[in-house]
């Protein structure tokens, strides 16, 4: 048997498996950016969880961690993610993927509370408003991502749900609020309501980090809150068929 042959091999499992047991704790020696703060890290840096995770003041507890070692040498970073929803803002869990020319994430479900999301994004409602947010990607794909680029391939849907505004103070519920995602032709991510809802509210919208635009139009159905189909007739003469438009 030729052991010298084997050596290289050898040497190569055993940098591997030490890289592999390498404990989560080396993190705390990244030249991290100076708004992200972690704490309470253990495991391994492959399969890990930090007990706290703060970046530009928002506080993430419990966040762990499990990368797809075999991944890296096939040009990829893949690494799976779970956030409970347990003294969250939101709660995560998914497959998130990086390569050389892109970014994405697979099977990815999230989900939390209205408030707390505007809070997170700094957008303010003209009615106070409560209830859930829920989001599922199936796949989401960007090419050469920038500010303008957000979105190559994208297949999935956010949900509000039973949601409810402060009208007269009075709560009123509204129900649910489907919309589907998918890519624009400008590489902006398009958000889609069909009007199946409890206000009739049809949008088309496109976002990215440089500029968010909708529009669309409302309709009072029999669904709808007194107070709010009364506040529609506000926004303007509807059309034939009794659709209030808006632009946002």
């Amino acid at each position: 048997m030729n052991l010298k042959r084997w050596i290289p091999w050898l040497v190569v499992v055993y940098l591997v498996a030490m890289l592999v047991m390498l404990p989560a704790r080396v993190v705390y020696w990244f030249p991290l950016p100076d708004n992200v703060r972690l704490s309470q890290v253990s495991g391994s840096l492959w399969q890990g969880a930090a007990g706290q995770v703060a970046v530009d003041g928002i506080v993430l507890n419990n966040l762990s961690w499990n990368w797809q070692v075999f991944s890296v040498f096939l040009g990829e970073l893949v690494v799976d993610v779970d956030l409970p929803s347990q003294n969250n803002p939101f709660a995560l869990n998914g497959r998130l993927l990086a390569g050389s020319t892109k970014v994405g994430a697979k099977d990815v479900k999230a989900s939390g509370d209205v408030n707390a999301l505007l809070k997170l994004v700094g957008t303010r409602l003209p009615l106070k408003t409560g209830g859930n947010w829920r989001l599922s990607l199936d796949t989401f794909v960007v090419t050469a991502p920038g500010p303008v680029r957000w979105c190559d391939e994208l297949e999935g849907q956010a949900t509000g749900e039973q949601i409810r505004v402060l009208v007269n103070n009075q709560w009123q519920s509204l129900g649910d609020f489907p919309v589907d995602l998918g890519c624009s032709a400008d590489n902006t991510v398009s958000l889609a309501m069909d009007g199946n809802n409890s206000l009739g509210l049809e949008i088309n919208g496109r976002i990215n980090s440089q500029n968010f635009s909708a529009q669309g139009t409302v309709k009072p159905t029999p669904e709808t809150p007194e107070g709010l189909a009364e506040m529609m007739q506000y926004m303007g003469t509807p059309d034939a068929r009794g659709r209030y438009s808006f632009r946002l």
